[in-house]
């Protein structure tokens, strides 16, 4: 049967590792069976590290106010040395360490012929992780043997270069670069791939099937991890469902507000047209009015044209009609009277042509405005009847709306329903990361 492989970080406790107390987990009958494979008190470890480097630092400085004299371990992390793990102040940690596991209690439990192999494989692979990494400084590793399943903790100062300031330091990311795993937040995550890698590799020659590994799981042993992560599955997928929840729900507002904005324009875009439909139409009626004022007094000047027609057919120069005694002359002779009357109607012919050419310009230029004003009044008209959709998509979205929000009412109905309402805040929390020994 397949094994799972768990390659995560500790909290680094060297006391407990070196076993200075017994652990309520740990079985002191078989602590004889531990394996150590580095101690170092970890002051020694800092000098065999930085010392060289600080003497070299306090060197170059002029000002003995600039010199470390303390030692590099109180200079990076303002504490004294201690067997667990001080973070500094730019979250550097005065040491990382690592456990490694092959299988569980289940199949490799300890003492079962599995958990030998495994202890060999362990063995083999601390072996060549202090010749692979050779930017951590391993200063402590023991493989226990006294816990549910063996597994191996390693605890590591890793070291960088730099050109400013001491030129060797604490420097998890600077290790990493300088052992080829690149730069950024997944330096350490493609170092652990290839840790993991390999060691799958070792547990393949010693005859252990492999199946996927298991992502980091703090200090909780593969038993723990799993119910851990089995939880944290159901967390997340209902903080998932809740999360889809509420954004559809804000979704839905927004959209509800979009919806009253717009339906707010269009009513006043309406109102707006209405008015100047109103206007149009009154300026409308207004030219028809005129045009039948023009058209009444157009036909009453024809009339009165035909009238004088009748009585005048022919009148070119007024001026040149003389009065006579006489016919044999040449020219028409009539009484005076005759001529002031003929006079008269033909100034009356002239005055009504004027008259009736003018409404006639005039009715023209007021059935082209009739004109304009009917096809603007059209185009309004057009433009509110396309609003009228808007309307229906306002009214069909309201609809959506309400519908919405009761779904989503009768889904927390039947969360409370199945008393979860309490667990459901509660994953709703941020999940905690490790659990302590």
């Amino acid at each position: 049967m397949a094994k799972t492989v768990s390659f995560c970080q500790g909290k680094g406790s060297l006391s407990h590792n070196n076993r200075t107390f017994r652990p309520k987990n740990a079985d002191s009958s078989k602590s004889c069976n531990n394996i150590t494979f580095v101690k170092m008190p970890i002051e020694q470890a800092y000098e065999n590290c930085f010392g060289a480097a600080v003497e070299r630092y306090n060197a170059k400085q002029k000002r003995a106010d600039r010199r470390i004299k303390d030692g590099y371990f109180r200079y990076a992390f303002s504490h004294a040395p201690c067997n667990n793990v001080i973070v500094a102040a730019d979250k550097r940690k005065s040491f990382y360490e690592d456990i490694v596991q092959i299988g569980c209690k289940n199949d490799t439990g300890t003492g079962s012929p599995d958990a030998e192999i495994a202890a060999e494989c362990l063995t083999e692979y601390i072996e060549g992780f202090l010749k692979r990494n050779p930017n951590f400084y391993v200063f402590n590793a023991v493989l226990h043997n006294d816990e549910a399943t063996p597994h191996l903790h390693i605890d590591y100062i890793p070291i960088g270069h730099y050109k400013r300031g001491v030129d060797t330091q604490n420097g998890l990311a600077q290790a990493l670069k300088e052992m080829g795993h690149g730069d950024g937040e997944n330096a350490i995550s493609r170092w652990r791939a290839a840790e993991v890698k390999i060691l799958i590799e070792i547990c393949n020659r010693h005859g252990i099937e492999i199946s996927e590994p298991q992502k980091s799981r703090g200090s909780l042993t593969v038993e723990q991890y799993k119910e851990y992560a089995e939880v944290k599955e159901q967390a997340e997928d209902m903080k998932q469902q809740v999360a889809r929840l509420e954004e559809q729900a804000k979704n839905a507002d927004r959209l509800l507000h979009h919806r009253e904005e717009l339906r707010t324009q269009v009513e006043e875009i309406i109102d707006s047209l209405d008015e100047q439909y109103q206007e149009k139409t009154a300026v409308i009626e207004h030219l028809d009015e005129q045009i039948a004022e023009k058209t009444t007094a157009l036909t009453e000047t024809t009339a009165e044209l035909k009238t004088s027609v009748s009585k005048v057919t022919k009148i070119k120069r007024i001026d040149e009609i003389e009065t006579g005694k006489t016919v044999l002359g040449g020219k028409i002779t009539m009484s005076r009277e005759d001529y002031g009357t003929l006079t008269d109607l033909a100034k009356k012919q002239l005055a009504t042509e004027k008259k009736e050419s003018e409404l006639n310009a005039e009715i023209t230029k007021l059935k082209e405005e009739n004109r304009k004003s009917t096809e603007k009044n059209d185009a309004l008209t057009q433009e509110i009847r396309s609003l009228y959709p808007l309307k229906a998509a306002l009214r069909n979205a309201e609809r959506e709306r309400d519908s919405f929000k009761a779904k989503f009412q009768r889904v927390m109905e039947f969360i409370e329903s199945l008393k979860l309402t309490q667990k459901l805040q509660e994953f709703l929390q941020p999940v905690r990361r490790g659990v302590r020994r």
